[in-house]
């Protein structure tokens, strides 16, 4: 790691110092190369012990030799094997219980440079955790047994317990703290949706809360596939049951927060949706573009023909528009494309009706279910509108722009041809109109 990467970083570490945020980073070699304050104030037992150049086994070392029992000492080298793949390999963030907090601990690849590691303290523990955690002070329900409870508790995903009832006998932390719950006792073993219900409590309903009671009462008639209910400030969770694992009839649920899951697909749904927007939308005017004109005009023309109704086209060009672009600039030449552009959407609104940017300065307008007169008399109506517009500012001075239209309507027996030949019949009707003067309407 070079120089400027290590000043990024210390940088980067003072700024997490600020958010209560530790920090500490390692090379390729799994041996430490920074930390900041924060790191040593949740980690103490490593402070004036870890220096530069010490390998994250010593570090996992005098983290486990302060945690394990008696015990367990003996299999600290197999846990420190452990923590060591799991920091190697670690995708995903995970939580874990130190010094009356619930800790989140992220691993990440720095490109070739090693491995930055991330705590950060969710909340405190939950009154009660830490005797729930041992059962010889707390005794566990009978049902399930103290060295289960350890291994659930120590999962970053809410775990419900219920009996052959479908009554709530136990949970793990992450569940209490996915539903406001306080404790075991708050589970007063009741049903799951009951609890869901109170997770809601004081909190305005939303069509989410009421399509998620929908779907608990439907799980009461079948129950087996995951799915998902929408919690208080936007959060969603993804529930899986466990059911038959148990011989004395209790059953498992699963309870996974899948809120940024959900936020990345509505983020890459938005995004999809403004690519194809993009993929058919014109940038400058934001009317359709040629590939969505020619989409458009295939499938209205199938219609009509089926329909048996007419089909009728505008083509436009602006009048002149090489001589505006050379004499006031591309800048005004595409203002004018613009407010063109505008004066056909504000008069071109039937539902149905397709306003285009067919190329350079030239649009379409397609009208389906619209007869000849119809469509003339429209087209003489944008017309006249751009005559009337005012063009120009303080440079240019007044600039007059008129727009030259052709028009063609198909019905009946043309649709025994192909929508091409409408394209080209109102393009023939606009040359005519442009030969015979300009800033006219010409009928094929």
């Amino acid at each position: 790691m070079n120089t400027s990467d290590e000043a990024a970083l210390r940088t980067l570490a003072t700024a997490l110092d600020q958010l209560e945020v530790a920090l500490c980073v390692f090379d390729e070699e799994d041996r430490t190369l920074l930390w900041n304050d924060t790191f040593l104030q949740f980690f103490p037992e490593h402070a004036g012990h870890v220096y530069p150049g010490e390998h994250y086994r010593e570090n996992l070392r005098r983290f486990y030799r302060q945690r394990l029992s008696e015990e367990e000492l003996p299999s600290m080298e197999r846990y420190i094997d452990d923590g060591v793949l799991r920091h190697r390999s670690q995708q995903r963030s995970y939580e874990f219980d130190h010094h009356g907090y619930r800790v989140r601990v992220a691993s990440l690849p720095l490109g070739g440079h090693g491995r930055v590691r991330l705590w950060r303290k969710t909340q405190p523990l939950l009154t009660g955790m830490q005797d729930r955690l041992n059962p010889q002070v707390a005794p566990l329900p009978a049902s399930i047994s103290p060295d289960a409870a350890t291994a659930l508790e120590s999962l970053a995903d809410g775990v419900l317990m219920v009996d052959e009832h479908d009554l709530a006998i136990w949970a793990n932390h992450a569940f209490l703290v996915l539903y406001g719950l306080s404790g075991i006792a708050d589970l007063a073993r009741r049903h799951f949706g009951d609890i869901y219900a109170g997770a809601w409590l004081g909190e305005e309903p939303t069509a989410r809360y009421t399509a998620g009671l929908a779907a608990l009462k439907e799980r009461q008639r079948f129950s087996g596939a995951p799915y998902e209910l929408a919690l208080p400030h936007d959060r969603w969770v993804r529930i899986v049951e466990l059911r038959g694992t148990q011989a004395n009839g209790c059953s498992f649920f699963s309870h996974m927060d899948v809120t940024e899951s959900r936020r990345q697909q509505e983020e890459l749904r938005l995004l999809t949706s403004r690519l194809e927007s993009l993929a058919v939308t014109d940038a400058l005017t934001g009317l359709a573009n040629r590939r969505r004109f020619d989409e458009v005009l295939e499938a209205e023309w199938r219609r009509a023909q089926r329909a048996g109704t007419t089909l009728a086209l505008l083509m436009m060009d602006v009048d002149h528009f090489k001589h505006l672009n050379d004499t006031h600039g591309h800048p005004f030449g595409d203002e004018v494309l613009k407010r063109v552009g505008s004066v056909l959407a504000q008069r071109v609104q039937r539902t149905g009706s397709l306003v285009a940017r067919y190329g350079g300065e030239e649009f379409a307008v397609l009208l389906p279910g619209t007869d000849a007169q119809g469509a003339r008399e429209l087209a003489e109506s944008i017309r006249q509108t751009v005559q009337d517009l005012v063009h120009g500012n303080e440079r240019t001075g007044p600039v007059g722009v008129t727009v030259s239209i052709g028009m063609a309507c198909a019905s009946d027996g043309a649709f025994n041809a192909y929508s091409a030949m409408l394209v080209d019949m109102a393009d023939r009707a606009l040359y005519e109109a442009k030969r015979t003067g300009r800033n006219q309407v010409a009928c094929a």
